[in-house]
């Protein structure tokens, strides 16, 4: 399991085309298509930042690799808005879309506003391993790029980052089947390479942004039929 910055610039390409794609299905509604596409666009994005950081892993704390890092401290920040609305797209709650967006808004905006915060602020005197009182870089680690993020309030940052990506979608009617998957997988990208390969923290959420694309791509067209909620699955076709 050695990834390398074309794979990642590989799966980032991969991404981008997925997002497109998804966003031409005109049989779903503008909001709808939108939500899904920009959930896989958004990590496809971080695949890019772990491409240009490869050559510059390490050099923390200036030029180039602080810059990169910066953009990865948003984009995790943002990851709650970026997968609750789509999860939500497959609920048969007609509001669920604009709750979790407005949820996910919430979430994301405390984690940006976390990152301008002094980074010595951390709930309970924890200091988490990968967010929190610590010098923003992105690292070489066993097998891929890692992250070390600057943030206050650490705990809460990673969290809520999991609420999102993992639980979120089972706050919604009959949205069982999307939700459990994302749970299942983000809980074993995010959690079996710690376990397995003795690896960090930042290293195991930089490996859950590199296979967040096939799992993001889950919300393409060609697989709603299976994850949509079952309520809408056993509906009789009325005839005409």
């Amino acid at each position: 399991m050695c990834f390398s910055a074309n794979m990642s610039l590989s799966l980032g390409v991969v991404g981008v085309i997925a997002s497109g794609i998804t966003f031409s299905d005109k049989s779903e509604p503008f909001w709808v298509r939108l939500a899904r596409a920009y959930a896989i666009l958004h990590f496809a994005m971080m695949e890019f930042i772990q491409y240009f950081a490869y050559p510059v892993a390490d050099q923390c704390g200036y030029g180039t690799n602080l810059f990169l890092s910066e953009l990865s401290t948003y984009h995790i920040a943002l990851q709650a808005f970026a997968i609750m609305p789509a999860l939500a797209t497959y609920s048969t709650d007609p509001n669920a879309l604009k709750r979790a967006t407005q949820i996910g808004a919430t979430l994301s905006g405390s984690f940006i506003i976390c990152s301008f915060l002094p980074q010595q602020w951390q709930l309970f005197d924890i200091a988490p391993n990968f967010i929190g009182d610590m010098v923003a870089c992105l690292f070489m680690g066993k097998y891929h790029i890692g992250y070390h993020i600057s943030s206050a309030f650490g705990l809460f940052v990673t969290h809520g980052s999991l609420f999102g990506l993992a639980l979120s979608g089972f706050l919604w009617k009959n949205n069982y089947r999307i939700s459990t998957y994302h749970c299942v997988m983000a809980l074993a990208t995010l959690f079996m390479p710690q376990w397995l390969f003795n690896i960090s923290t930042g290293e195991a959420a930089a490996i859950y942004c590199f296979f967040s694309i096939p799992i993001t791509i889950s919300f393409m067209p060609y697989f709603k039929r299976f994850f949509q909620a079952k309520e809408e699955c056993e509906m009789p076709i009325m005839a005409t």
